[in-house]
């Protein structure tokens, strides 16, 4: 499956967007809780539920911490509030919290993650936006070359942007930073 034309273009001008409404420059890190408290969103560790339901906690965290990351979970009054996975690593969590943000800076809906007879639900499509989407709230195209023009360390950048190595290097790949860095070098001399 692909983005729909000008998808990419318009999640990095939203992502342009956040930054300035957080008063950031566009190749900024961005804080995402910033992000949810301007929009009535808390965030919530899921450890949070522990002593209401130990053993599911116990298995979501311990056990089998791969079988949930995050979600976005709608309440009737129309709120919604963020579940992520605290036992991940802190770049997965980011990503994680980012990609349900874009699920609702997207206006996606909502939906049960299991059918009546068990079977998982997904739509690939909004799964596909809200994945590209995230990862361009974390690492926006600036950002993106502005690490690839400083020749910032890996690490350092990771721990800056406060993302995965996996998520900084397809940002700095697929953004066209290299190449965009190239030419502004090239332009220089």
């Amino acid at each position: 499956m692909s983005l729909r034309r000008g998808f990419k273009a318009s999640a990095n001008r939203i992502s342009l967007r956040l930054r300035r409404g957080l008063g950031l420059l566009p190749e900024a890190p961005i804080d995402l809780r910033a992000i949810a408290l301007k929009l009535s969103v808390p965030v919530v560790p899921l450890t949070s539920f522990r002593d209401a339901y130990p053993q599911a906690i116990k298995q979501l965290t311990l056990v089998d911490p791969g079988s949930f990351s995050a979600a976005t979970v709608p309440f009737e009054d129309g709120r919604r509030a963020i579940v992520y996975n605290d036992s991940h690593d802190p770049g997965r969590q980011n990503n994680d919290i980012a990609h349900e943000l874009a699920h609702i800076l997207l206006g996606h809906q909502s939906t049960l993650p299991i059918d009546p007879r068990g079977k998982r639900l997904i739509d690939h499509g909004i799964e596909e936006e809200a994945g590209w989407l995230g990862g361009t709230i974390l690492i926006s195209n600036e950002a993106a070359t502005h690490i690839v023009r400083m020749k910032m360390g890996t690490q350092a950048a990771c721990r800056l942007y406060g993302v995965s190595f996996p998520l900084l290097q397809m940002r700095c790949n697929l953004s066209g930073a290299a190449i965009r860095a190239r030419r502004a070098a090239r332009a220089l001399n």
